[in-house]
């Protein structure tokens, strides 16, 4: 009997069973991206986080997690905002680019091509009888030398899981979060790559352009899930997903709308020349 007594108050004490959880967050393989020597400077701003909770809360469980005795989950660290910020910063010098960080109060170095900042607008993982994930995340990349807006947009990775059998342990959490945000950076690192992988051209060649595309608009490619939403710009309505126009160059607040399903509204960068694509996954009305 005694021996049960001090088991049990060893599981209510022991540290590492309520305390934050710590992710060992590595980029991967980064798909489809080719990497280029000399490429460019981003300077990366800290991602703001906008959720309105503690810094460090992700989210709550309600059913058994191996070796965790709390009924919610929170980051070990500096809190969602330094881990989304060192992840991107991760994959960007993973893709080839050379990353400076933004330390805030100073002058934008002179040699950096693009600022790259964001906000984390969801991150969220419910552990239940089914694990409820949601990770949304706002990038706006700035090109320095004309300071306009080269892409801005949402990306949003949302997903659910039965945990199995054997249920869950701190390492099945954290590679789940890992997992998830990963799939989101990696969308939204593709809409970076779009506008600021350009190489130079060579002396003496001229420049390719997509011939497909005429001169003086760019292309706006827009896709959902689900598809048939509506589309429009400025108070204009374009047609259903998935949707292709050209428009002419400029920044443009776009709204989606799909009955039963949130609206969402966007600014999109058209460039001269070039293709814009934006994929959202839309969220239920409700949820």
């Amino acid at each position: 009997m005694l021996k049960k007594i001090i088991l049990l108050l060893a599981a209510v004490t022991l540290p590492c069973c309520a305390g934050p959880l710590k992710i060992d967050y590595h980029p991967g393989k980064i798909e489809d991206i080719p990497k280029f020597k000399d490429h460019a400077v981003v300077l990366l701003k800290p991602y703001v986080d906008l959720r309105g909770v503690d810094p460090c809360y992700i989210g709550k469980i309600s059913s058994t997690v191996s070796d965790m005795n709390t009924d919610k989950i929170v980051l070990d660290g500096g809190g969602v905002s330094s881990f989304v910020t060192d992840a991107i910063k991760s994959h960007l010098v993973g893709a080839g680019y050379t990353v400076k960080e933004w330390r805030g109060g100073e002058d934008v170095p002179v040699d950096v091509d693009f600022t790259v900042s964001g906000e984390v607008k969801k991150f969220r993982l419910d552990v239940g009888g089914r694990d409820e994930i949601e990770i949304e995340l706002a990038t706006t990349v700035i090109e320095k030398k004309t300071g306009g807006i080269l892409w801005s947009g949402t990306v949003l990775e949302k997903n659910d899981r039965y945990a199995g059998v054997t249920g869950n342990s701190r390492r099945t959490i954290a590679a789940y979060i890992s997992k998830n945000l990963r799939a989101a950076i990696n969308k939204t690192l593709m809409n970076v790559e779009m506008q600021t992988r350009r190489p130079l051209p060579t002396p003496g060649l001229v420049e390719t352009r997509d011939r497909s595309i005429p001169e003086g608009v760019g292309r706006l490619v827009i896709k959902t899930e689900p598809p048939k939403a509506r589309i429009y710009i400025g108070d204009v309505y374009y047609g259903l997903t998935p949707l292709t126009i050209e428009m002419a160059p400029g920044i443009y607040d776009a709204m989606v709308k799909l009955n039963g399903f949130k609206t969402v509204k966007e600014k999109i960068s058209v460039r001269n020349g070039d293709a814009t694509e934006m994929e959202l996954t839309l969220e239920r009305e409700g949820t």
